[in-house]
């Protein structure tokens, strides 16, 4: 009996010391034979960087953490292997023409009236504001598939709502007598579902929401876009395979804010058009649904008629001339969004030749702002774009420096449900304080 009970003991002491060995060998193999990626074609954002020493971070236990996450978010062929997951997937099991994906998630009520004004503490967050795949996962964690098109399900956060509506206002008394200070909140592509299909699926009332935030700004103008993409949802305004909205979307929201300055806005008929095809976008990266595959869709982008040159600078500070819309045709079937303004970068500035003087505007957005810059370069003397998840400037400042007239702050509705993305918002509205 005793031989029995040692023998059961040595058993698994081997199998323990065996599993550490592979994994150590594991670990070499994977960080000195093959070659971790950067970046993620598949999820469009870029991977964990090896963290930098600091004797803080190293006497807390925080730099083997962080090493961790960088070893599991950049393991080798990640891209290949999570197709192959996926592809594996569709070959078993029954799929319905409609299914949702994700676990249902549980919305705070939507308040019908004007909140009491209360002090709020700011939130720190991380210093790199490196959550690219936190604000994704906002939209699309909970997507309701249909004949081979994703829609996203939008759920409201009352803390994060009210950290950012907080962050709006706090802008607007910093940059009064500077700047006049806009509110842009986009909705998701399942505003154009049926209504009674939409009730059914649960989540918020994105108009509900989005008046919450309106009638809580002091000193912010709140640009109505959704009743433009309300009237013309049986148009293409959004993609079947990706999140975002198409540019006939954003120029609905371009419409909404032309009402709102009280000019004509360009006829749509009157721009030079570019069309990249085909198309698969995050949706069918992380679904991977034949449907989708046989169904892809395209990118029409709009030349402004001022001009098509811009300049960017990266997150290293190194400058590109560019284009507003650029060509990517020869790109992959997943690239057609990157033919705005060059994608996701700190800091872009478009200046209109044909305009001697005039005013200003600094757009503050994420990558559905992309496809929304393009329609404000005939208006404006100077555009300038910065994206927040890559900020590196004042921005009070910088209104102030550059004497900017106006300044549009553009999220999809969901991406601010993200308290980290609402806590990022608070902490650049106090920058300089």
């Amino acid at each position: 009996m005793k031989q029995k009970k040692q023998f059961k003991i040595l058993t698994k002491l081997v199998a323990v010391i065996l599993c550490l060995c592979l994994m150590f060998t594991g670990c070499i193999t994977g960080a000195a034979f093959f070659v971790r990626p950067a970046t993620s074609d598949l999820e469009k954002r870029k991977l964990t960087e090896f963290p930098k020493f600091t004797m803080a971070t190293f006497l807390n236990g925080q730099y083997f953490s962080d090493i961790s996450i960088w070893y599991a978010d950049t393991y080798p062929m990640r891209d290949s292997l999570m197709n192959l997951s996926q592809e594996m997937k569709n070959v078993y099991g029954i799929r319905q023409k409609t299914m949702m994906v994700g676990t249902k998630k549980e919305a705070d009520k939507i308040p019908t009236k004007k909140k009491k004004t209360k002090k709020v503490e700011p939130v720190p967050v991380p210093e790199d504001y490196s959550f690219d795949e936190d604000m994704q996962n906002q939209i699309l964690s909970n997507l309701y598939v249909k004949n081979g098109a994703a829609y996203s399900m939008y759920y409201f956060v009352q803390d994060s709502a009210d950290l950012y509506i907080n962050a709006m206002n706090r802008f607007a008394k910093r940059l009064k007598g500077t700047s006049k200070v806009y509110s842009l909140l986009i909705p998701n592509n399942s505003i154009v579902l049926p209504d009674d299909e939409l009730k059914k699926l649960g989540g918020s009332d994105m108009k509900q929401a989005i008046n919450y935030y309106y009638k809580n700004y002091k000193n912010v103008t709140g640009i109505d876009d959704y009743s433009y993409i309300e009237k013309a949802k049986d148009q293409y305004l959004y993609f079947r395979t990706d999140h975002h909205w198409t540019a006939l979307g954003a120029y609905q929201a371009y419409k909404a804010f032309c009402k709102e300055k009280g000019w004509k806005p360009e006829e749509l008929d009157s721009f030079e058009t570019k069309r990249f095809e085909p198309f698969l976008g995050t949706a069918y990266d992380q679904l991977r649904l034949p449907e989708m595959e046989a169904n892809p869709d395209y990118v029409d982008a709009y030349i402004p008629h001022a001009t098509n040159d811009m300049v960017y600078w990266d997150e290293n500070g190194n400058e590109t001339n560019y284009n507003v819309i650029a060509d990517v045709s020869d790109w992959s079937e997943g690239s057609g969004y990157y033919c705005f303004i060059g994608g996701d970068n700190p800091l872009s500035v478009i200046k209109n030749p044909t305009k001697e003087k005039g005013k200003s505007v600094l757009l503050i957005k994420e990558s559905f702002g992309n496809s929304f810059a393009p329609f404000l370069v005939d208006h404006y003397k100077t555009v300038y774009i910065a994206d927040f998840r890559c900020l590196t400037m004042n921005i009070v400042d910088f209104c102030k420096e550059n004497k900017i007239d106006d300044v549009i702050f553009e999220n999809n509705i969901s991406i601010i449900g993200s308290t980290q993305v609402a806590s990022t918002y608070d902490q650049l509205s106090r920058a300089g304080e």
